[in-house]
């Protein structure tokens, strides 16, 4: 499962309470460098839980960070698309940041 979404949405908060791992969390856009992995255990169900750096729009054509990752996102079997419904960037709301993660990883292939 790799858990995608914008910068500072919550993806790294979320893989440190559901598994072991203890990634660098802070307030601060691109804290999140490389994927940190986590195992995850539900009850008789055990998968391996990714926290990918943060998507923008443009990071299939190179911004950001997450470009390095849009092929491994690809790979897994469940996304899960981590949404900041409490942003405080005025240009910024959930369902646009949706549309924006969503699409970058089919751009890859264009």
């Amino acid at each position: 499962m790799a858990l995608v979404g914008y910068p500072s949405a919550g993806k790294s908060s979320l893989i440190a309470a559901m598994s072991q791992v203890r990634p660098k969390i802070a307030d601060y856009p691109f804290t999140t460098l490389v994927p940190n992995l986590g195992v995850v255990q539900a009850g008789e169900n055990r998968f391996t839980m990714a926290d990918v750096p943060g998507l923008i729009a443009g990071a299939s054509e190179g911004k950001g960070l997450g470009h390095h990752f849009l092929r491994h996102i690809e790979r897994c079997a469940v996304i899960a698309h981590v949404l900041d419904t409490a942003t405080l960037e005025t240009d910024r709301d959930p369902v646009n940041d949706l549309k924006v993660i969503a699409g970058e990883p089919a751009r890859v292939h264009r």
